[in-house]
């Protein structure tokens, strides 16, 4: 198989399964961004019939395999076909709906991370935290799980091999023996909350076993119960129990916020002398302050209730500000980046106004946290410490300080304008 241009290999295991795998396949092709980074391989472990059906594509293969390898079979043979750097498997019981046309980007980019070793959906059929209806985890995302089930896992190629590959032996339960082997390597499991992708469930499971009520069938007492002796066997005890009942954990920040109240956090960087605070509304961060803010003084800020403007300049803060160039020593601006159309030309204004070695402080919600873009209807943009730090290098403004454990939902970060990169800008303009 030809990987040159993929990153990641989606490995579909079937058997005689038409009516689920082809809608499932053209999902893929149809509801993904940047799709030419993925391959398709489904490993036909049944009738040679479904070439006839499936979609004729280039990023799709089929391998044969000469009889009914099962799931972890089909799996193994997936993984000698390819030698992408990740993995997907995936259930041929799924479908990427249109609304999770991201689904394949945001589940790759967790892995930025050098410690996560697989990343899983939510779903409407999963066990545990993956669950769409468990609603947990009081506004963060991406939180590193103690398991993730394999209807739709992506996994590092090298934590996999590393961890020891699929393992075959097992009775069921393959997902938890490998989330258990990933996390005795140190490595981080990863639930994409941002991504939805939905699962029939069970469609092969129980055309092979039967169904749960029947003895032995899909799910049925007899097979969790001989699955979990298995785990119990291989793992130990603490291991199985770890994995089945730990519980999520944020991978931001462990301790608790300091719940610090953000007026306070901004006051200890603010420098002496001419200070402006933009978007001030009904109060300034700091007394002396010079607010600007487009609610002319005296009228009703909306959303607040009645209180009125305190603003001594009136203007769109993220528009051009009858302020003097070089004439501030600190600008205040909190919670209004993310509402900016045009970010770049928004802080290039407010650089402008700075002095050399001028101080710009910014408050903004935190992505690293939560979903920040939903979290008002008039976000354009989402932030975290290191994306906004470097818009801020390439602007020629340094970091000096950063605060981002004190609410649970924002961080504020100093920069002051490098005097040599500005004057230099200065010198090129004359």
């Amino acid at each position: 198989m030809n990987d040159e241009s993929a990153i990641c290999t989606v490995i579909i295991p079937t058997w005689n399964n038409p009516h689920y795998i082809i809608p499932c396949v053209n999902s893929i092709l149809t509801h993904t961004q940047g799709r030419q980074m993925l391959k398709i391989l489904i490993v036909n472990n049944g009738n040679r019939e479904i070439e006839e059906f499936v979609t004729k594509h280039p990023l799709v293969e089929i391998v044969h395999a000469e009889k009914n390898l099962g799931w972890e079979g089909g799996l193994k043979l997936g993984l000698e076909k390819c030698n992408t750097e990740f993995v997907c498997f995936m259930n041929d019981d799924t479908y990427i709906p249109y609304s999770s046309y991201q689904w394949a980007i945001r589940c790759l980019a967790e892995f930025r991370k050098k410690e996560v070793a697989a990343v899983g959906p939510v779903s409407n059929v999963v066990r545990g935290a993956q669950n769409i209806f468990l609603d947990q985890f009081s506004g963060y995302h991406s939180p590193y799980a103690p398991f993730l089930i394999g209807f739709c896992v992506f996994v590092r190629r090298s934590d996999l091999d590393a961890a020891g590959g699929i393992d075959d032996t097992l009775p069921g339960g393959d997902d938890f023996d490998l989330s258990i082997r990933l996390r005795k390597l140190g490595k981080k499991l990863v639930i994409c909350r941002d991504v939805f992708v939905y699962h029939h469930g069970f469609k092969t499971g129980e055309r092979v076993r039967g169904t749960s009520d029947r003895p032995g069938g899909w799910n049925s007492v007899e097979m969790t119960e001989k699955t979990n002796i298995a785990l119990i066997q291989k793992h130990g005890f603490r291991q199985f129990i770890n994995c089945n009942f730990g519980q999520c954990e944020n991978p931001v920040d462990r301790r608790q916020p300091s719940r610090e109240n953000e007026i306070e956090v901004v006051r200890k960087m603010v420098k002496p002398g001419t200070i402006y605070d933009l978007g001030c509304g009904p109060s300034k961060t700091v007394e002396d302050a010079i607010g600007v803010d487009r609610i002319p003084t005296g009228e009703t800020v909306p959303n607040l209730e009645g209180a009125k403007s305190v603003a001594d300049i009136i203007a769109d803060v993220t528009e051009d500000i009858p302020i003097p160039n070089d004439s501030a020593d600190t600008i205040i601006t909190r919670h209004i980046l993310e509402h900016s159309t045009d970010i770049i030309k928004t802080l290039k204004i407010w650089i402008s106004k700075l002095k050399l070695d001028g101080r710009l402080i910014i408050a903004v919600p935190d992505e690293r946290i939560g979903q920040t873009i939903p979290m008002n209807p008039e976000h354009r943009h989402a932030f975290t410490p290191d994306s906004l730090k470097a818009i801020m290098e390439l602007l020629g403004m340094k970091q000096v300080e950063l605060a981002d454990n004190y609410n649970g939902i924002s961080f504020t970060a100093a920069y002051e304008k490098n005097g040599i990169y500005h004057k230099e800008k200065e010198l090129v303009n004359v």
